[in-house]
């Protein structure tokens, strides 16, 4: 259980007021009868040693401030009502049977004052847990529990501002990775390599993205969804999944040598980044609800992700945030991608590298790609081809750059026919879209 400052400063001031209240009691002479009766009754019973009673004072008012301040954290710190029950029971039980167990020693205890330390600060801590600071940390762990790291889930609890999971409309940033599949009657892995292999993923990407400070929406062997900017209206979100993204293609490469070291296996996947306006809030049912969001970028960084495969790249951007990060970081485009969403063609860019760790050589040819590929879109396939030519660098394979040279090298050899014409007018011109743009 991590340590919690909020809560344990309410603990102590609940606890140390009981223990105070109880300690005035004590040094008033208010437990002495007790503790004059409680002598008598073990003497009857025969447990009087015969050098007589020793009684430490200190002890119980060490125990009343410790089992006051202890209980009174125990309490608030524990969610659940049955399990605040139960700890509250556990400790008065304890404490009650120190006295008898002492008395076995020669020790007379008078267990009144942790007894009544206790019992005070357990019912403060009771009380508390009913207004909305003390439910804080129970809402907090049903509707984001394991969705975010510790530090976050800390600086949610620790917050002045109330988590405002009623509902708002914030600008979110998510992140989509997919593990891609396969090529069928090309893989030899058994259903426990392939079951491995995706729980490795799962873990790898999701741990890595959560100590980032995203918030994770969806995980599991094949996809993991994440949103930035989602628990806190932020102005950096954009940016943090861009550095998130570059920081995970590195991760990336790191698990896809652990895949060819044990299954001699290459990791293919794609990341798609795309911001939005969503609609944030708790939903589900009393006692199964959860925090989650409608709307944002979600269904278009799925499809980039996807996308990577059919490009031969590895990390996309939508058009809206490249809006908001261009004079931040490195692109260059690509083709145009249909959004069902929206209903129209949307550019799509890949994701290079921040604006201040590219070189003058790297932007040069990033140049010579972003010409070649408006070229290719006007049909002058020689001039593209061209300026690909010079955007290639010898010996490092470049899936995009590949994958506009050989669209290039065809519509500049093959004569554009009638069907090829409507076939291209239908999906380039037209609402229909090929099946692998989608």
């Amino acid at each position: 259980m991590k340590f919690m400052r909020r809560y344990w400063l309410i603990s102590l001031a609940m606890g140390g007021g009981a223990a105070v209240l109880v300690s005035a009691l004590a040094f008033g002479g208010v437990f002495e009868p007790l503790a004059v009766g409680l002598s008598d009754r073990y003497e009857a019973g025969g447990w009087a040693p015969a050098a007589g009673w020793v009684r430490w004072r200190w002890l119980e008012t060490a125990l009343t401030v410790l089992a006051s301040i202890g209980m009174a954290w125990a309490v608030i710190d524990v969610t659940r009502m049955a399990r605040k029950v139960l700890v509250a029971v556990s400790a008065i039980l304890v404490l009650s049977v120190l006295s008898p167990l002492f008395a076995l020693y020669g020790l007379l205890f008078e267990p009144s004052g942790p007894l009544a330390g206790s019992i005070l600060a357990a019912a403060g801590a009771f009380c508390f847990a009913r207004t909305p600071a003390g439910k804080r940390k129970w809402l907090l762990e049903e509707a984001v529990g394991t969705r975010v790291s510790g530090k976050v889930f800390q600086g949610l609890l620790e917050s002045p501002a109330e988590p405002g999971f009623e509902g708002a409309k914030r600008r979110v940033t998510t992140l989509v990775c997919c593990l891609f599949p396969p090529d069928a009657g090309k893989d030899s892995l058994t259903a426990a390599d392939l079951l491995t292999m995706g729980s490795l993923f799962l873990r790898s990407v999701s741990t890595f993205l959560l100590e980032r400070g995203a918030y994770l929406e969806e995980a599991g062997p094949e996809k993991v969804r994440v949103s930035f900017g989602m628990l806190a209206e932020t102005e950096d979100h954009a940016e943090q999944a861009c550095l998130a993204a570059l920081d995970l293609r590195i991760r990336l490469r790191g698990l896809a040598e652990e895949y060819e070291s044990r299954w001699f296996h290459p990791l293919r996947c794609g990341v798609g980044v795309e911001s939005g306006e969503m609609t944030v809030g708790l939903c589900g049912t009393p006692g199964r609800f959860v925090f989650a969001g409608l709307g944002g970028g979600e269904d278009f960084a799925g499809r980039l992700a996807l996308a990577n495969r059919r490009f031969g790249s590895d990390l996309l951007m939508g058009p809206e945030l490249h809006r908001q990060v261009r004079d931040r970081f490195e692109v260059r485009p690509l083709e145009m991608i249909y959004d069902p969403v929206r209903q129209e063609l949307r550019e799509v860019f890949q994701l290079l590298a921040e604006a201040g760790q590219f070189s003058d050589e790297e932007r040069a040819r990033r140049d010579h790609f972003w010409r070649g590929v408006i070229l290719w879109r006007e049909k002058k396939c020689e001039d593209a081809l061209e300026f690909f030519s010079k955007a290639r660098i010898p010996g490092l394979e470049d899936g995009p750059l590949a994958y506009f040279t050989e669209k290039a090298q065809v519509r500049a050899i093959l004569p554009e026919g009638r069907s090829i014409r409507l076939v291209r007018e239908l999906t380039e011109e037209g609402h229909a879209r090929l099946m692998d743009r989608f």
